[in-house]
């Protein structure tokens, strides 16, 4: 069977080359708005009682090809405007040119002038009936009259849509309630580079926690300014012409280009943030554009730069779940919690960002070359001040974290769009990379022990703002001690080469059935590297004891800087209190307790640039007898090694679809083949906390994977003003880069950090079904719901070894190094085991949205001219997640207790999905001015889950947020003055732990506001 499948694609393409020659006559032009001459994108051109017709594209233009030669009535309605009919003639081979003029509705014979915002939302609600996918829309008016502060929040008001948050600017998109790694992020079809990382991985110093190596597969969209964008799409269903790597969706942005004539526009604006009480922000953008050669070559330029304070409070706990299966509450079903630790984080941060766009195209007889530049950069400088309160133990802990993050992103394609023919090409290169560098960070920490009271049962299932009281026993701050310092750097790349071809063939049967074959396919190569280097001090030396490193350092570092000391010979925090009293400023209004201590950041760099640069004070210095482990600055191959690696990434895909109209029907099936194939490079190794016999091993792995990927999508158009839309698709997302990793880590702590190059995709079959109602006085009303079964979804395991190893489930052998017979690495075995793995039970995601789009336009003034949307969603998920643990079973003496693997399982929700998700936005535009007040709802996002201790599941609270923006055209320079507000409530994004409800998060970053002037020509 397998030998004819090309034998009948040949004969299939045979019969599409022969309707398809056998009619080379085509109509094309473009739609305008009468009163403006603008291209009005997604209108809809059609013959009348054919199946023949077209949508115009951003720029209103339209192609109908394969036409019959004959007499027709061509037909072109656009939401919002009145229709229009043009009696044609086509002759046998003609190209027919037509521009149609449309005006908006009129009532009782008299035009109404359409306004700025209603413009927008019309464009959106036309696009996104015109588009061949469940897709939502962002117009480029509603882009541009009114923007928002970047391309997250243009996205975030969109229905199944929310962000991540950070410092109260959206950076990242959630879809569907899936997070962000799981949705693809394009510019003009491109998908653009993860944006990385600087989370720290494994380190040594005890006093330091870090979140570890992240480097998923998700983008900062911060980096886009939305000056820059066009449209954007998010597409919730995709077609096999499409890279599959997207379970939530996909978002494209289209760059804007270059019209007619010599265009120019320049913006700036101030800002104020009321967290730091401070004006100071400031955005600027230049832009310009022209068109050369008779208008055949087009220029556009943009240049943006920004800077903003990013400043804000941020509170998280952790609860310890206290007793056993006896202890749970029969009313609650829960067991009695108590609070470990709470943590204060005065994060201090200017955020300046840059961007520059170059776009060319020029235009050829039968085609279009597009050559596309973007480039953006943020510069993150930070200082956090954070205090852990430890109410476990009793002990608080101080930690100065201060560094430069920056983040590159750039994209650079050349398109070529040419029609041969009948056949459309679509070939393209594209060149995309991004670095997240993080140089040289210092970490810092202080602690005071026995400075909590210690507490028993009556911590159990008190809230955090309710142990206040047991902060009595702080004391001054020459019992505070310096006890550790360390240098983080991290460098992550990624560079990727894509090269693209599609190919369309029009065709039709008649004036009744028409559609396309398409095929085309895909390659990339990509390479993706991280380097850390965590090296280290322990100022656990004595500036009275006896000959080392670590004593010798202490007196020198007492002798420079005058530093004040204990009875021990310690560093007081005497001398490094930090004197700006803006830092002790009550933080959340102390509701959780006061700040006790802050330290002083230049004192700390010196001291940090003193050590690390003094050879004297390195491990590895051989003149006090050092064996390696006597203190001093740790900067050895653990330190520079264990959290690197590169990897390799090679995709192939290719894929075949068609396109068949057909009456009231309109039908897109198709397959996409995808395969991967990847190297990947890292280094094993046992932290042995000793830099001169610390020992490092490479390893390799070599994995591929390959897919086919069946895609249909059908929509049913029963009325003029409804369609139906059913799409089925199976899509894909790639695990994590770090996740991949062959290497293994022992540390200190008898744990085990692994990875698994082993891992599968994880695959999803989508269903979605989508009902539209559209008229000119209702808007567009839309109702949808979405299914997803995803299997092989990567979760984050732990288990003892050796239990692991009675079970037949993983082997002490996998992390152990032996070379000539001697043992490198061998782990406990009753070590704990961290490691990636594919779950075996299947996730469900599935939801209802609501969308509805009005203007008003048919109201007498002054109420024609509100624009009204609001949309909501209903999501809900649901996946079991398998949990390991142990169970002691007594054995006759002299035998030792058996370790029993206990393989079990809970179920949870997926991690960032929200419950519900409203939007809405009310506009009101009255000649010049423009106004608008959106609010954002958001409830119950899932942020964690507790595995065997339902206690810690974790979820968000209400957060109801509104933002208000306006402009008011002036008389002089054809300009205008704008205003926006964020956060107009003083919103706070709060979450919880579930038994008793106690806080596990807050984030408070507080209101800003920016005025600017913005001139174009």
């Amino acid at each position: 069977m397998n030998r004819n499948l090309p034998k009948f694609f040949l004969m299939f393409l045979s019969i599409l080359f022969l309707f398809s020659f056998s009619y080379a006559s085509q109509i094309e032009g473009y739609v305008l708005d009468g009163q403006t001459g603008d291209g009005l994108p997604g209108a809809n051109v059609f013959l009348e009682g054919t199946s023949l017709g077209s949508a115009t594209d951003v720029g209103g233009k339209f192609v109908i090809p394969n036409v019959p030669a004959g007499s027709y009535t061509l037909v072109v309605n656009y939401v919002g405007y009145q229709e229009k009919t043009v009696d044609i003639t086509v002759e046998e081979g003609q190209k027919l040119q037509q521009v149609i003029d449309l005006d908006f509705q009129a009532i009782e014979g008299e035009v109404i002038e359409v306004t700025a915002q209603a413009v927008g939302q019309m464009q959106a609600i036309n696009q996104q009936l015109a588009s061949d996918k469940i897709a939502s829309i962002v117009s480029e008016q509603r882009i541009q009259e009114l923007p928002d502060f970047n391309a997250a929040s243009a996205l975030s008001r969109l229905p199944g849509v929310s962000t991540t948050q950070s410092s109260g600017e959206d950076n990242k998109v959630i879809i569907r309630g899936l997070s962000p790694k799981y949705n693809s992020i394009e510019v003009e079809g491109i998908k653009l580079a993860s944006t990385g990382s600087s989370s720290i991985g494994l380190v040594s110093d005890v006093f330091t926690t870090t979140a570890g190596v992240n480097t998923d597969r998700s983008v900062d969209l911060t980096m886009v300014s939305p000056y820059m964008i066009r449209t954007i799409a998010v597409y919730k269903s995709l077609t096999p012409d499409m890279n599959a790597n997207s379970i939530g969706g996909t978002v494209n942005m289209e760059l804007r280009e270059s019209p007619s004539g010599l265009k120019w526009s320049a913006l700036y604006q101030q800002g104020y943030t009321a967290k730091s009480n401070t004006i100071g922000n400031y955005r600027a953008v230049v832009s310009g554009s022209n068109r050369f050669l008779n208008d055949k070559l087009g220029v556009y330029a943009l240049l943006n730069a920004e800077s903003y304070d990013r400043n804000s409070d941020n509170m998280s706990a952790s609860y310890i779940v206290k007793g056993d299966a006896s202890t749970i509450d029969p009313v609650t079903g829960y067991r009695p919690v108590a609070v470990g630790t709470v943590t204060f984080n005065r994060h201090l941060e200017t955020r300046d960002r840059y961007g520059a766009n170059l776009i060319l195209d020029y235009n050829l007889p039968e085609g279009s070359i597009k050559f596309v530049n973007m480039y953006a950069k943020i510069n993150s400088d930070y200082t956090e001040h954070q205090q852990f309160l430890n109410y476990d133990n009793g002990v608080i802990q101080w930690r100065l974290r201060q560094g430069e993050n920056e983040i590159d992103q750039q994209m650079h394609s050349l398109k070529l769009d040419y029609n041969f023919g009948p056949i459309t090409t679509d070939v393209s290169i594209s060149y995309t990379s991004s670095k997240n560098v993080l140089d040289n960070a210092r970490v810092m920490n202080f602690n005071q022990s026995s400075a909590i009271l210690f507490s028993g049962p009556e911590r159990y299932n008190v809230a955090p703002e309710n142990l206040k009281y047991l902060l009595g026993n702080v004391r001054g701050d020459s019992l505070v001690v310096l006890r550790s310092g360390n240098l983080y750097s991290s460098d992550y790349k990624e560079e990727k080469f894509t090269y693209k071809a599609d190919f369309e063939l029009p065709f039709n049967i008649g004036n009744m059935a028409s559609g396309s074959f398409k095929f085309g396919g895909q390659i990339y190569n990509q390479s993706n590297s991280i380097d850390q280097e965590t090296p280290y001090v322990a100022f656990d030396g004595s500036t009275s004891g006896d000959e080392s490193i670590a004593n010798e350092m202490q007196k020198a570092l007492y002798n420079t800087y005058g530093l004040s000391v204990s009875e021990q010979g310690k560093f007081t925090g005497t001398s490094f209190l930090n004197n700006d009293n803006t830092l002790w400023d009550p933080f959340l209004d102390d509701k959780f307790g006061d700040i006790f201590f802050v330290s002083n950041p230049s004192l700390l760099t010196s001291i940090m640039n003193y050590v690390s640069s003094n050879p004297d004070f390195d491990a590895t210095n051989a003149l006090f007898g050092s064996d390696g482990n006597d203190g001093g600055w740790y900067n050895g191959l653990y330190q520079r090694l264990t959290n690197d690696y590169s990897y390799d990434e090679d995709y192939y895909a290719t894929y075949a679809m068609t396109t068949f109209n057909f009456m009231d029907f309109s039908f897109i099936g198709g397959a996409r083949y995808e395969k991967v194939e990847t190297k990947y490079f890292a280094w094993n190794g046992e932290d042995m906390r000793n830099v001169i016999t610390q020992q490092m091993y490479d390893t390799t792995s070599l994995k591929s994977n390959e897919f086919v990927l069946p895609m249909g999508q059908v929509k049913y158009t029963p009325f003029e003003w409804m369609d139906v839309r059913y799409a089925y698709t199976q899509t894909l997302s790639r695990p994590d880069y770090h996740a991949l990793t062959p290497k293994f880590t022992y540390t200190q702590g008898n744990t085990i950090h692994t990875g698994n190059p082993d891992l599968k995709p994880a695959k999803a079959q989508n269903h979605d079904l989508n009902f539209s109602f559209h008229t000119s006085k209702l808007g567009l009303f839309t109702v949808g719901g979405f299914y997803k079964t995803i299997e092989d979804f990567a979760y984050n395991a732990n288990y003892r070894i050796d239990a692991a190893e009675n079970a037949g489930f993983d082997y002490l052998a996998n992390y152990t190094l032996v070379k000539n017979g001697q043992n490198l690495i061998l782990p406990e075995s009753d070590a704990t085991v961290y490691r990636p793995l594919n779950n075996p039970f299947d996730a469900t995601v599935k939801g209802l949205e609501i969308d509805f789009q009005h203007n008003f336009w048919y109201l007498p003034k002054p109420f024609n001219n509100i624009v009204l949307g609001i949309n909501y969603a209903r999501i809900w998920s649901e996946s079991k997640y398998p949990i390991y643990g142990i169970q002691v079973i007594p054995q006759p003496r002299p035998n030792p207790p058996l370790i029993a693997f206990v393989d079990s399982s809970f179920t949870g929700r997926l991690i960032d999905q929200p419950d519900h998700v409203l939007n809405s936005y009310i506009g009101y535009d009255y000649k010049g001015f423009s106004a608008r007040i959106s609010a954002v709802y958001q409830d119950n996002s899932a942020r964690g889950n507790g595995g065997w201790f339902p206690e810690n599941n974790n979820y968000g609270t209400e957060y109801f947020r509104l933002d208000f923006s306006a402009r008011q055209q002036l008389p002089v320079f054809n300009s205008e003055l704008f205003m926006d507000i964020r956060n107009l409530n003083n919103a706070n994004p709060s979450w919880i732990q579930r038994s008793i409800n106690g806080f596990m998060g807050i984030e408070n970053y507080g209101l800003t506001l920016n005025l600017g002037l913005r001139i174009k020509y």
